[in-house]
């Protein structure tokens, strides 16, 4: 990897060249006029305006490609005659990151707009340059003469300013001869003063220095992504899938197999999944279909897929994808709490091998146990291409060889249940799909839940006031499942209020034992028939209320996941007796 870097002279003639190419993946051009009279002021004023990332063409990494999206009219005047660019050069790169700045200079300093011409405004730019005002750069619509030269000689098209002779000589023909500014008749030198800064404006654009970041030629795809992520000055991530698309476009067109599956299956769009994944269900299919190998889906080995293999099965790897998001939604997932994509990617791909493997009970229940253990585990594995190959391979032997699946240990005291608040926290995500599935009516109303639903805090966060903890406050332990409506017509009632107030409501109607299920049913571990029912949602009750309820979690957890409830070593050692000896 070298740094080059080019003088917009230099620049303009490889653009003319045609050297810099757009991979397929990058989206069109779609600056605005502000935004690249911004980019030309900034190369007027000598400001850095960010390396632009280029990758050399090469045999190795055949990504399809397009021209910039620049319009080069022919021209037929003297300018034209004067001005040479070079041939066509050998040397060609592929543009990763800079198309909207590279776009731009060739639109403005090559005449190249397919719609418009650009001029510079020498009247505006004497009065407002210092003002750090763009509004000197202007565009007119394109017609069938586009003189150098608009407006009694103010308006000097932009690539003239190329041309150091003829621009010197515009520049001071309007300054001396225009009648724009009545104090340069009497004085001359005021003419000859103004139009050297406006030449030195010039001047610094046709040597001002653009930065290229140049990949090595036989930078192999997996590491273009890779350096990408990291020089990136627009913040947009390079995905392997983006490579792909270039790769292999038109034939498959990757990019719209995508979107069609998509369209078939909604949940994937709704579950935010990208068509990385898709690659990778890909990958592990056929790595244990085809190959045999350890299962592992890196980037090389999406790369490398054969194109009629991905047109094949890339609807049957989306069918199977979104039958692995409609199962964890049935497990409590949302779009907002699901799991990891490297889980789904696992499941889906050993469902391309076992088509009806989900159906089975006994596959299903064991994948379940299997599912819970790893979204609630203290540390989860990070969820990298080695761990979705794991299990991958675990789930095949499973169904092939009968042989067992290990499942991480989880453990929670209800300490750890309070602690857990952070809303990221795969934890956090679980404990919350578990919720989902035992809430199944709104607490307040008995109605079913469905549509939109949200987190309430059953003691208000705005408690802190009274001397609450805010991190007690935003614990797991202290929110419930409502809807929408109910949610927002509780806002910041103390429980004391609205808990007894429904409370009364069951009394007087005889169907207190339908309250306490949906009570049970959310965790609190209370009988509105108990005398002191209101007592135990006192602010002064918190504390005790928490525990409680984080109790009941906790037993949740321990029945779903069964003989993976293990303590951790550290924590059973502290229950030994002070004889007893670890051999």
């Amino acid at each position: 990897m070298q740094t080059i870097n080019f003088d917009i002279g230099q620049l303009l003639k490889k653009i003319k060249s045609g050297d810099f190419l757009i991979p397929q993946f990058q989206r069109d051009f779609t600056w605005k006029e502000g935004q690249t009279r911004l980019l030309v002021d900034s190369i007027a004023r000598n400001y850095p305006v960010g390396s632009l990332l280029i990758l050399g063409k090469n045999e190795e990494v055949p990504l399809k490609s397009r021209k910039l999206d620049a319009t080069y009219p022919p021209k037929i005047d003297e300018y034209e005659a004067e001005t040479s660019f070079d041939e066509p050069s050998s040397e060609s790169y592929y543009v990763l990151d800079g198309q909207q700045r590279l776009t731009s200079i060739a639109r403005v300093f090559l005449d190249a707009h397919p719609k418009r011409n650009y001029y510079f405004d020498l009247k505006k730019m004497h009065e407002l340059f210092n003002d750090e005002s763009p509004s000197w750069i202007v565009s007119r619509l394109r017609g069938k003469k586009n003189p150098e030269r608009k407006d009694n000689n103010r308006l000097i098209r932009t690539d003239v300013a190329l041309d150091q002779a003829k621009c010197d000589v515009y520049i001071s023909e309007y300054m001396e001869d225009s009648g724009d500014f009545p104090d340069f008749t009497d004085d001359r030198n005021l003419a000859r003063q103004a139009a050297a800064n406006l030449k030195g404006v010039f001047e610094t654009i046709r040597k001002f220095s653009i930065p290229f970041v140049a990949l090595d030629n036989d930078a192999p795809l997996e590491s273009v992504c890779r350096v990408f992520e990291t020089i990136n000055s627009t913040g947009t991530r390079l995905t392997t899938f983006d490579l792909a698309v270039a790769k292999y476009y038109p034939d498959p067109d990757l990019k719209e197999l995508f979107d069609l599956a998509r369209d078939k299956y909604p949940i994937l769009k709704e579950y935010e999944v990208d068509g990385e994944r898709i690659l990778q269900i890909l990958s592990l299919y056929y790595l244990r279909d085809k190959v045999n190998k350890f299962p592992e889906a890196t980037r090389s080995v999406l790369l490398s897929l054969d194109g009629s293999f991905i047109k094949v099965h890339c609807e049957d790897a989306a069918r199977r994808l979104s039958e692995v998001c409609d199962w964890v939604k049935q497990l409590g997932a949302t779009a907002k709490t699901q799991p990891p994509h490297g889980t789904l990617v696992s499941i889906a791909a050993t469902l391309m091998c076992f088509p009806d493997s989900l159906s089975k009970s006994e596959f299903s229940s064991t994948l379940k146990k299997w599912y819970f253990c790893s979204t609630l585990a203290a540390n989860p594995s990070p969820s990298n291409n080695y761990k979705i190959g794991d299990d991958f391979r675990r789930f095949c032997d499973y169904l092939d060889k009968k042989e067992a699946i290990p499942y991480p240990r989880v453990y929670f005291t209800t300490n750890d249940i309070i602690s857990i608040k952070n809303v990221n926290d795969s934890r956090y995500k679980a404990i919350q799909a578990l919720m989902r599935t035992t809430v199944r009516e709104d607490i307040m109303t008995g109605n079913s839940l469905s549509g939109e639903l949200e987190d309430h805090h059953i003691y208000p966060y705005s408690l802190y006031r009274s001397g609450l903890a805010k991190g007690k406050l935003n614990s797991i332990a202290n929110k419930i499942i409502l809807s929408k409506h109910t949610n927002r017509t509780l806002s910041n009632q103390n429980p004391d209020k609205y808990l007894m107030s429904i409370a009364e409501h069951s009394l007087k109607e005889g169907n207190h034992k339908d309250l306490d299920r949906r009570l049970s049913d959310c965790f609190i571990p209370y009988s509105v028939k108990d005398a002191d029912f209101k007592n135990y949602f006192k602010i002064d009750a918190f504390d005790s209320f928490l525990k409680d309820r984080a109790q009941k979690i906790v037993d949740r957890i321990k029945e779903v996941v069964g003989d993976a409830w293990k303590a951790p070593l550290e924590k059973e050692d502290n229950n030994l007796e002070d004889d007893e000896v670890i051999s």
